[in-house]
């Protein structure tokens, strides 16, 4: 029978079994129906598998297809196309002999190239970190994102995770503001970010997969997912704010070690709030550490952008990260007339 290549990644780390697993499906010579690549995304059961397979435009190197273990297609950028691309520039399948810039200050060279996803095509930046032999970090842009329906009843929603009414939402000191659960997102993909007051609250939030689907159609049909936050003392560079997060789905078997699609669509929520700030190149960055309760120590980089058009605001984010390699071989293809 036939098989194909695959690679575990740990996504949003450089400690091999502490980021978010990722199966990378390499797809390139093999033509996988639908249904086969559903079947091996639940084989391997993890958050999210993801293929990449030769482009059908020439703007593209690559056509990348990402699922969950339910069968579900997923377009969203996060660990599942971040993780892919690492893998790309560390197994050297990528062309890398010319960069478009160098920065000899820092050791850099940073590469850009394009992918196909869910139908479009996006930019990807790739940096070599020339001090550090096989060192990359990926850099992605989501989509301009988008503020949706805010929960009609944060009382209720914290009865439904195991908090209190008082739990949900918190002051921001400069504005005296009080933030409450809102759906954003950074593509087709909506998830329900909820502030939480504490870090103790957090990790007290126990998410029970009927609760989730009701909280979630209370508020918005196409929500995806819930994303809890809360802010923690930083310790970034440059002392970036920095918070701690959990994410749940009814999509997922367990809790979310780290989600790239609810990171990025986060830091415009925090700027649109007052907590997030820019600089006067319009330039902010936010840190999210996910993934420490469930043995894994995921962080992400989000880099928020905004500049002025039209006379108002466009807002663009961007994901940062790398990854480690934690197992690779084969897995057989499944037969054609297998179900899913």
């Amino acid at each position: 029978m036939a098989s194909i290549p695959f690679t575990i990644v740990d996504v949003f780390s450089a400690i091999p079994y502490k980021g978010n697993p990722l199966a990378v499906v390499d797809a390139r010579d093999e033509t996988l129906t639908d249904t086969q690549m559903k079947l091996i995304t639940r084989q391997f059961n993890l958050s999210e598998t993801t293929f990449f397979l030769p482009p059908t435009s020439p703007k593209a190197e690559f056509k990348l297809r990402s699922f969950l273990p339910d069968g579900k297609e997923v377009d969203g950028v996060g660990h599942n196309i971040l993780g892919v691309w690492w893998h790309l520039a560390q197994a050297n399948l990528l062309p890398l002999s010319a960069p478009q810039h160098t920065n000899p200050a820092d050791g850099t060279e940073t590469f850009i190239f394009s992918q196909e996803l869910g139908g479009k095509i996006m930019p990807v930046k790739v940096t070599r970190h020339t001090r550090t032999p096989d060192h990359f970090t990926v850099s992605i842009r989501q989509a301009t994102p988008q503020a949706h329906a805010t929960h009609p009843d944060p009382s209720g929603l914290a009865a439904a995770i195991g908090l209190d009414a008082a739990d949900i939402g918190f002051t921001v000191a400069s504005g005296g503001r009080e933030l409450q659960p809102q759906v954003m997102s950074t593509s087709t993909t909506r998830h329900l970010l909820v502030p939480v007051s504490s870090i103790e609250a957090l990790h007290r939030a126990a998410v029970q997969r009927d609760t989730l689907l009701e909280q979630l159609r209370r508020v918005d049909s196409k929500a995806y997912g819930l994303y809890l936050f809360t802010p923690v003392p930083s310790s970034a560079e440059g002392g970036a704010p920095t918070f701690e997060a959990r994410f749940f789905s009814p999509g997922m078997s367990g809790e979310d070690p780290a989600t790239g699609s609810a990171a990025g669509p986060l830091s415009a929520y925090l700027y649109d709030h007052g907590v997030l700030e820019v600089d006067g190149s319009g330039v902010g960055r936010l840190v999210v550490r996910q993934g420490l309760g469930v043995g894994r120590e995921c962080v992400i980089d989000v880099g928020l952008g905004v500049r002025k058009e039209g006379g108002g605001e466009v807002v663009e984010v961007d994901l940062v990260g790398g990854g480690v390699r934690v197992a690779e071989g084969r897995i057989t293809v499944p037969g054609s007339a297998t179900t899913f």
